[in-house]
């Protein structure tokens, strides 16, 4: 859409398009296809708010060479960095998920659950602040600790 941010280095929309067709798209995890197009389809500002495929992909990478166990998302919308964030995370992992629009998440919720790994997220439906606040003061500190 015209005056919408750019999400990416490449300013070549077709050269964008050939390397998600050939390479991100073929290596995303079925849930995450699905919600990445019901996402499109259902929210307008998907372009602006939703994770690219590719940035999902480098942030599903890095969590495994980190070999995290633990992760806080600030800002879950539909659930895409979400749902890679946990499909990269060991069994026993965990992620405390902030955001104020649970309307959004609850949307992204079934492709979570199919995907078979809601037990590794606890949603906060709240302001960021207050509940990082709450983790720093060590109420929520459990939460985490899990």
């Amino acid at each position: 859409m015209a005056g919408e941010p750019e999400k990416n280095i490449l300013k070549t929309p077709a050269l964008l398009e050939y390397i998600f067709q050939t390479n991100s798209y073929r290596r995303e995890h079925e849930q995450l296809k699905e919600l990445r197009e019901a996402t499109v389809k259902n929210y307008n500002q998907s372009r602006v708010m939703g994770v690219p495929v590719d940035e999902g992909q480098l942030l599903s990478m890095l969590l495994k060479v980190m070999n995290a166990k633990r992760a806080i998302e600030v800002g879950v919308f539909t659930g895409y960095s979400l749902l890679t964030t946990a499909l990269a995370l060991p069994a026993d992992g965990h992620i405390v998920a902030i955001d104020t629009n649970r309307e959004a998440f609850d949307f992204g919720l079934e492709f979570i659950k199919k995907a078979g790994v809601d037990n590794k997220i606890n949603i906060i439906n709240s302001d960021a602040y207050s509940v990082l606040n709450d983790l720093i003061n060590n109420t929520f500190l459990h939460l985490w600790m899990l």
